[in-house]
């Protein structure tokens, strides 16, 4: 059953409605949507149309001698089709495009529960009037290999506080991010020991072939420590993703 993500929009007289064709998304994969433009009642001439994955993300400024942190709309990917036709009153155009999700595009659905604004906007550019856009929720679900990683570190004893969106890269010993901004997940331990790890921040860099993993952890007594390890991306279980990640944790 296709799922309508994308409400209609009205330019001038025309309106432009994207339905999403691919209800569940998973970065790295194509998805498809159909455009569906509806002419009012004037001929118009259409001279393009623009999509954008984009994301909120935290970030900080310095102003003065303080630091400022907000939230900002990123752009993580977009494309331009070619749309050069002249739409007639009442005339419906339909299109379809399959988009390519970028392998680091942050998950905005974990175990059912929403833990991320990531959005498709569409716009359409009218000649001789304003561009039109809209933004809704995308729903996608971290790989196999990611949900394997955050099982693991559940059974060892933490539990998943929040997740965020950050601006900025990451860097492991063997992998660097792309996009402009990077996933973050906090974990806390169950029970707290004197010496033990008070908080843990995992973070994913996907390339397609392998997922590195970037583990912070924050010590009572020795402060943040960094460990990181790349995973090949069919080690997609508990067990298989095993001996990367025990040995970061210990």
């Amino acid at each position: 059953m296709l799922k309508k993500l994308l409400a209609s929009v009205g330019i001038g007289k025309a309106t432009v409605d994207t339905i999403l064709l691919d209800e569940h998304l998973r970065a790295g994969d194509s998805f498809a949507i159909e455009v569906v433009i509806k002419g009012g009642d004037v001929e118009q001439q259409l001279n393009g149309l623009e999509f954008a994955i984009m994301a909120e993300a935290k970030s900080e400024q310095q102003v003065g001698d303080e630091e400022v942190k907000y939230n900002k709309s990123m752009v993580l990917q977009s494309w331009q089709p070619s749309l050069n036709v002249t739409i007639q009153p009442g005339e419906t155009i339909k299109h379809q495009f399959t988009l390519d999700l970028h392998p680091e595009v942050p998950a905005t659905s974990l175990f059912g529960q929403r833990i991320a604004k990531v959005w498709l906007q569409t716009g359409l550019d009218i000649k001789n009037g304003i561009d039109g856009s809209d933004k809704d929720p995308l729903i996608i679900v971290p790989s196999n290999t990611q949900l394997a990683v955050l099982e693991f570190i559940e059974n060892s004893g933490y539990r998943l506080f929040k997740s965020d969106i950050e601006a900025g890269f990451v860097r492991g010993r063997d992998f660097s991010s792309h996009l402009p901004c990077y996933q973050e997940y906090e974990f806390k331990p169950e029970s707290r020991s004197f010496f033990g790890a008070r908080e843990l921040e995992v973070t994913f860099v996907d390339n397609g072939a392998e997922t590195g993993v970037l583990i912070e952890i924050d010590r009572a007594f020795s402060g943040d420590g960094y460990h990181s390890v790349s995973i090949p991306n069919h080690c997609d279980n508990v067990a298989s993703v095993r001996p990367y990640i025990e040995r970061l944790l210990s």
